[in-house]
């Protein structure tokens, strides 16, 4: 009896997590997955180059990881601060203190938005706060290159 109820709880676990409403995901969600992908793709980055990556291609054989993080950057929609050391490249975020601004979403210096901190924690700054925001040291911004025509 016992294992019945056990694989009945489980069977209704199941069923009622895959049976809820499918909800579409709103705009912030997706700018903030899209700074998450970045954020992701610096980190793989870093970590197996040992170095920060310095321009877009840099990521080209890993765009398949985050693959709309890629095409926020490719088409200027997020701005990322390249040549920026991460303070660890663990998989969890957040791991370390940091208000430094690695990269944000076009808009924020006008009108505020989600902004991708070096720790790879994302946050929500108005555009005085982000104007007042610290960047990395020795990182730049680079506008995105070209699309190669083949």
């Amino acid at each position: 009896m016992p294992k019945s109820f056990l694989s009945a709880c489980c069977l209704a676990l199941l069923v009622a997590g895959c049976s809820g409403p499918n909800q579409p995901r709103t705009v912030d969600r997706v700018d903030q997955d899209n700074l998450i992908e970045v954020g992701e793709l610096y980190r793989h980055y870093q970590f197996t180059k040992k170095k920060p990556p310095q321009q877009l291609s840099d990521f080209n054989t890993l765009r398949s990881m985050g693959a709309n993080g890629y095409e926020a950057l490719r088409t200027g929609s997020v701005v990322l601060r390249y040549n920026a050391t991460l303070p660890d490249t663990d998989e969890e975020t957040g791991q370390t203190d940091s208000n430094e601004v690695l990269a944000y979403e076009k808009q924020v210096p006008e009108n505020g938005g989600y902004v991708l901190l070096l720790n790879r924690s994302i946050k929500k700054m108005t555009a005085d706060e982000f104007k007042a925001a610290p960047r990395p040291a020795g990182s730049k911004e680079v506008s995105p290159e070209p699309a190669v025509k083949k």
